[in-house]
């Protein structure tokens, strides 16, 4: 089974589509808050939420008291945060910041107990939300204990791609402001190992560069560097 395929079935882009329409459909229920870019996401409230990606992108990571950090998701409009803590309990450690100016609607615990009341499929769409974060976590987990930083690098292009990204005439394209220090703390190495990443695969063909966007010009080529 191809590394695409794997992820083909895992990001479902019709599933994607059906939960990002959803909760886009009902941000208006909620409170909303607008970040600008590198601003830093904060909400406070003693009380557990579900916020909605409503504009821009987000990132969510956490970080050590010497500020370095691991970059967990990526969050595109009609995405969510605070899921875990509303069904879970309790306050997690992962911090969030706006990659472009951003805004946000914030559903507090009250409200969403009784949105799910009268309409349960919203369970569905929450449960599709941290599934998907559940597995994205767990490539990262498996990317660093097996592979080296080409083969994470390759493999996040891919997983990327199936995520967020969209077929086109020339490739296939990553239409997302990462600079090469964002995608270094999504993979877990340096700056300069990305950036020498990046360079090989261009010299090599396999993709194009257009300011930050990262144009994936031989899928299946790219596929044998992530298994490699």
């Amino acid at each position: 089974m191809t590394i695409s395929s794997v992820y083909n079935e895992m990001f479902d882009i019709n599933r994607q589509k059906d939960m990002r329409k959803f909760f886009l459909n009902i941000a208006i229920e909620g409170y909303k808050k607008s970040f600008l870019k590198n601003e830093t996401i904060t909400i406070d409230c003693d009380k557990t939420y579900i916020a909605i990606i409503t504009k821009g992108l987000i990132k969510q990571f956490i970080s050590n008291k010497n500020g370095k950090i691991k970059v967990l998701y990526l969050l595109q409009p009609g995405e969510i945060f605070g899921e875990f803590s509303y069904l879970g309990g309790g306050f997690d450690l992962i911090e969030g910041q706006a990659i472009k100016d951003s805004e946000i609607s914030i559903i507090f615990e009250d409200k969403l107990n009784s949105m799910l009341k009268t309409n349960p499929t919203m369970y569905k769409y929450i449960a599709h939300s941290m599934s998907r974060k559940f597995r994205i976590v767990t490539m990262q987990m498996s990317d660093l204990i097996f592979k080296d930083s080409m083969g994470r690098l390759c493999d996040f292009l891919i997983r990327v791609f199936y995520q967020e990204g969209k077929k086109i005439e020339k490739g296939y394209i990553i239409d997302i402001p990462l600079t090469h220090e964002d995608i270094a703390n999504l993979i877990g190495c340096d700056r300069v190992t990305v950036t020498k990443g990046l360079n090989k695969l261009k010299k090599e063909g396999l993709i194009e560069i257009d300011g930050k966007k990262i144009i994936i010009k031989d899928l299946r080529y790219l596929e044998n560097y992530a298994d490699s």
